[in-house]
């Protein structure tokens, strides 16, 4: 990219959230820059979790800000959407004048073939109002995931998709189908919302920690980026952001972003980071594993997870008579079994009558746990 990608960090502490949010925004170039008098303009929060908890959703006071400053530029019309109806709890239409608050399960919706999709080969459900707007503001909150290590501005992509459609995406290929998503789609403007960041062993857990803090780009790799450095996280280690790089879609390294605002040393929040369990070698003593070929990534963080959670909330539970199964196996019968097995991941649908088969590539966090607890019988 020729030109630098403009990430702004802005505090929230002692401002009001919509001087915050202008803020933010002023320091990257203004409202003006991405969104024009009679522009129909799509706001795209993380809104589907219903917990009451701060930090699970992307915070709505800075999304309703957006939509008014989007308004006061002369917006034609401005629309808030997510995937679930749990968009219309945080954002009750009989209480907003600023904008339409839609539901993509609800709205019409188009069977799209992505051009130059590198996994999604098959045609996937797009709302019309996705394609159709003049400008698309992602609105994501911050937070550790267990199988992508951060999620974001390129994950909160997958919300475009209505209904349970999103699991295509772990079938396709996580990473990689979010990044296919991100360059059919891309973001105007992002705004990841870290008024609460979510930290620990998220999605099978995790909790909020108050960081009042913003940040916004002009591009969604170069803020995920950032926001992966504030969150001591290698962008290189992440891999939706190395492909998206590879293929252009924007910037992981701080030669190529102009960072401007707060620095990430002043933010001291960061001292209570806590990063989830992606790994599991620590548990290989209580639990059987078969990974010959070692899973990929995505597969293994997910089981780590999933262990890590049981083995704390069911500390007095035997697991010797598990067997886990992840990656690619030649023969299975040349390993050690034990009565009760799961083949867990696509690289196991061989072997999936052997025993409970979970799909997906990875599946999804929670489904490690939920396994373990239908083949143990736990509550």
């Amino acid at each position: 990219m020729n030109q630098k990608s403009k990430v702004s960090i802005v505090r929230t502490t002692n401002k009001n959230i919509y001087n915050a949010v202008g803020d933010a925004i002023d320091l990257i170039g203004g409202i003006d820059k991405f969104v024009k008098s009679g522009d129909v303009v799509l706001i795209k929060p993380n809104a589907f979790i219903s917990k009451e908890e701060k930090g699970f959703i992307s915070d709505p006071d800075v999304v309703l800000s957006i939509a008014r400053l989007c308004k006061e530029q002369g917006a034609k019309e401005v629309y808030i959407g997510e995937r679930t109806p749990t968009v219309y709890k945080w954002y009750p239409q009989e209480k907003i004048d600023i904008a339409k608050v839609v539901c993509f399960d609800d709205t019409h919706f188009n069977l799209k073939v992505l051009p130059n999709a590198r996994v999604i080969k098959t045609a996937i459900p797009i709302p019309k109002i996705v394609v159709d707007c003049d400008v698309f503001i992602n609105v994501p909150g911050l937070r550790f995931h267990a199988l992508t290590i951060i999620s974001n501005g390129m994950k909160n992509i997958m919300g475009i998709m209505p209904k349970e459609t999103t699991l295509l995406i772990h079938l396709f290929g996580l990473e990689d189908a979010i990044v296919d998503l991100n360059y059919f789609r891309r973001s105007n403007l992002v705004i990841s919302t870290a008024i609460h960041t979510i930290v620990g062993n998220f999605p099978v857990t995790g909790y909020g920690i108050v960081s009042n803090t913003l940040i916004a780009g002009d591009n969604v790799v170069a803020v995920d980026s950032v926001s992966a450095l504030i969150l001591n996280a290698d962008p290189h280690n992440i891999r939706h952001l190395t492909l998206a790089n590879e293929l252009g879609l924007g910037p992981i390294d701080m030669e190529n972003i102009e960072l401007v605002g707060e620095s990430i040393e002043s933010l001291e929040w960061r001292k209570n980071i806590a990063w989830p369990i992606i790994d599991y070698e620590n548990f290989r003593d209580r639990i059987n594993i078969i990974d010959p070929f070692k899973a990929c990534q995505g597969c293994k963080r997910a089981v780590s997870s999933g262990l890590s959670d049981i083995i704390e909330n069911y500390p007095d539970v035997g697991l010797s008579d598990l067997t886990i199964v992840l990656g690619p196996v030649e023969d299975l019968d040349k390993f050690k079994l034990t009565d009760k097995i799961i083949l867990f991941g696509n690289c196991t649908f061989p072997y999936r009558d052997r025993g409970l088969y979970i799909q997906g590539c990875p599946p999804r966090a929670n489904m490690a746990k939920q396994a373990i607890k239908d083949i143990k019988n736990l509550k």
